[in-house]
């Protein structure tokens, strides 16, 4: 018994060192970065033309009818506080863009985030926590060690064409986030709408969020509908519990895409599938990608990885 269990033990210890703490190329991590820099760019330019309306001084909800100070970290209560915070949001989405000193700019995106979004709870949706939470994940990852203007000024500009080996630790968390979103989504759509079949035509068929009038032989066609709205849930399933088997995750990840720019296309759901899409590039195949990298950009045998 004694044998069992230290074989057991030694190899609950060698799994966990390949999963958390074996280095891995850092490109996933670099494009992620890259990503959620453009997504924050475009929610922060987005959100400015509605400043008055919906989070100034004499916006629709009052300063009174904010979440509490202790979950704001500082106060955004003025018209010009916010233009302000918003400001820096630009900043530091450029500089997670381009790589310069991410680290910081997450942190300090994220307590913005925060304050900006609880200014006014009232307008908060799903991509709007997701844009949150992912500030804080990448702030613990090294997503600045590839593809970034901090590499570049210390190994010079070839050493663009390389990526450092970092432990994956804070890669795994990232990917957890991702299953356990997509697990939620999965498990909140038990109501009889999709278990019939026809949820995705009531979603069509809603105003406010169609960014166009669906034609009728897409609503109205009960076949059609109903692959829609099951292929949602399997595909969400397959995403909550499969994309850990290395083996379907190209085509997961190729699923999880396409699910999105559908949704995107006749649904407004704010920046909810921009930022899905970005955290499904933490799956992607950091050997294959340096590979290819590799072959297409070989890099000096001078540089330092």
């Amino acid at each position: 018994d004694t044998g069992i269990a230290h074989r057991a033990s030694a190899a609950i210890g060698r799994g966990t060192d390949v999963l958390l703490q074996r280095p891995r190329p850092a490109w996933p991590l670099a494009i992620m970065r890259i990503m959620y820099g453009f997504v924050l760019l475009a929610w922060t330019v987005t959100l400015m033309p509605d400043v008055d309306d919906l989070l100034g001084s004499d916006a629709l909800v009052p300063n009174r009818f904010a979440t509490p100070d202790r979950w704001r970290y500082f106060d955004l209560d003025t018209t010009g506080s916010i233009w302000i915070a918003l400001a820096v949001l630009v900043a530091a989405s450029i500089a997670i863009i381009v790589g310069w000193r991410p680290t910081g700019w997450f942190i300090i995106t994220f307590l913005i985030l925060v304050a900006v979004q609880r200014r006014n709870p009232l307008i908060l949706n799903s991509g709007d926590l997701v844009l949150r939470d992912f500030a804080v994940l990448l702030a613990l990852t090294p997503s600045g060690a590839a593809l970034s203007v901090d590499r570049w000024r210390r190994y010079g500009r070839a050493a663009l064409r390389t990526a450092p080996m970092v432990a994956p630790w804070g890669l795994r968390l990232l990917q957890l986030q991702m299953m356990v979103i997509y697990f939620i989504a999965f498990w909140s759509k038990s109501g009889d709408l999709w278990r019939e079949g026809t949820a995705v035509s009531t979603v069509f068929r809603i105003d406010d969020l169609a960014r166009f009038d669906s034609p009728d032989w897409l609503v109205g066609n009960v076949v059609i509908i109903a692959l829609f709205t099951w292929g949602a849930l399997a595909i969400e399933l397959s995403l909550a519990m499969l994309l850990w088997v290395k083996r379907l995750r190209p085509v997961l990840i190729v699923l999880g895409i396409s699910l999105h720019v559908f949704i995107d296309v006749f649904i407004i759901v704010g920046f909810f599938g921009p930022l899905m899409i970005t955290g499904l590039m933490a799956f992607t195949d950091a050997d294959r990608i340096d590979r290819f990298v590799q072959r297409r950009w070989p890099p000096p045998s001078t540089v330092r990885t």
